[in-house]
């Protein structure tokens, strides 16, 4: 029946992105309203519709999240700043682009992140370009290369509970590298990519094009709700899933 397609199109999504923990949760918690509708209306048309309406309004809840972990996000970039990234994110991107909007000057350094035959550097820089940014690619060999950063700052996939990252690499690298040259690493995403509910495992390697960062090489969690300490995030992963559907 119905609910029982949207269950196998949760799960298959989910199955394609692992990294990526905010379609798990998501996906979940549209099958858990859609399920919470199907109590008491059976309609098919009523219930594709209410799926309809509810994976919009989740939409834009995530894009209202993200932007508002951006703001906070551009609000660590100083003036004449140097801050180096690796890989792609929209909310990192969109940081960048609300700090220019405030009238900062500052520079990026994206490495390089190339992944099989594509470069996600090369993405960010070209976003960054339309807004007039400054921006240089960096090799990611040359990623231990940062003494001229003021910071770090990239986005997430998911955050797992002991305050851990999973992000495209070379993430770990370059949070590795600010530890060594005590540059402040930061991870700016919107909190719906916690990992509430365990689907990753801690101790699991991430899949190909991914790497996971320890949380002792995170300064701060930017997200929509502010700046955590990765210290905290366990305790805030367990009041979600306590209230989660």
């Amino acid at each position: 029946d119905f609910i029982e397609e949207i269950k196998m199109v949760a799960a298959e999504l989910a199955k394609a992105r692992p990294s990526m923990i905010s379609v798990a949760n998501y996906t979940n918690q549209l099958l858990q309203q859609v399920m919470l509708g199907a109590q008491n209306e059976k309609d098919l048309d009523f219930l594709r519709s209410l799926a309809q309406s509810k994976a919009i309004a989740l939409s834009k809840f995530s894009d209202e999240a993200a932007s508002k972990a951006a703001e906070y996000g551009s609000g660590i970039i100083g003036d004449l700043d140097t801050v180096i990234t690796c890989s792609y994110s929209s909310t990192v991107c969109e940081a960048f682009q609300l700090a220019k909007q405030k009238g900062k000057e500052f520079q990026v350094l994206v490495a390089e992140s190339r992944t099989k035959d594509k470069a996600y550097g090369e993405i960010t820089t070209k976003q960054l370009n339309q807004h007039r940014i400054p921006v240089q690619v960096l090799p990611d060999q040359h990623i231990h290369r940062i003494s001229k950063a003021d910071k770090a700052l990239v986005g997430a996939d998911s955050i797992l509970a002991d305050g851990s990252l999973i992000n495209g690499t070379p993430t770990h690298a370059l949070a590795s590298a600010a530890k060594e040259q005590k540059i402040p690493f930061y991870t700016v995403c919107e909190t719906a990519k916690f990992d509430t509910q365990g689907y990753i495992a801690e101790a699991s390697e991430p899949e190909p094009g991914f790497d996971k960062t320890l949380s002792d090489l995170i300064t701060g969690i930017i997200t929509e709700k502010g700046i955590m300490k990765p210290s905290l995030v366990m305790a805030y992963v367990a009041q979600m899933a306590r209230t989660s559907p």
